[in-house]
């Protein structure tokens, strides 16, 4: 069983968390494609990584919507009871983003281009 410390701090840090996995999941995929050229095939006239960029992004967005709402109802009340869950969807906010703004680049410029 978790301590009220852990699951506060997981859920205020979930945000950046999910966004630094994001980050160097589409940044490994990136390398890995330019460095195996065999990957480097078409769906829908599109490059395959750029559709994997997009599902990674739109998973990171969805599961750090899915944890705040889920969680925020559950945090310690502690002086201001709207203090958590606003720090909370704050840091998601700016996470997401964060996974916006690095996504974008990866899908208009090629890879290894």
């Amino acid at each position: 069983m978790q301590s009220n410390f852990t699951r506060t701090f997981l859920f205020m840090l979930a945000g950046p968390l999910i966004w630094a996995a994001h980050f160097l999941f589409i940044y490994a995929w990136h390398g890995l494609v330019c460095a195996r050229p065999a990957l480097q095939i078409n769906w829908l006239n599109m490059p395959i990584s750029m559709w994997i960029i997009l599902t990674a992004g739109v998973l990171a967005l969805t599961v750090m919507a899915a944890t705040h709402l889920c969680w925020r109802k559950r945090m310690p009340h502690m002086g201001n009871p709207k203090f958590l869950p606003w720090l909370a969807a704050t840091l998601s906010l700016l996470s997401a983003l964060a996974v916006v703004w690095e996504t974008i680049p990866l899908v208009w410029i090629p890879a290894c281009g």
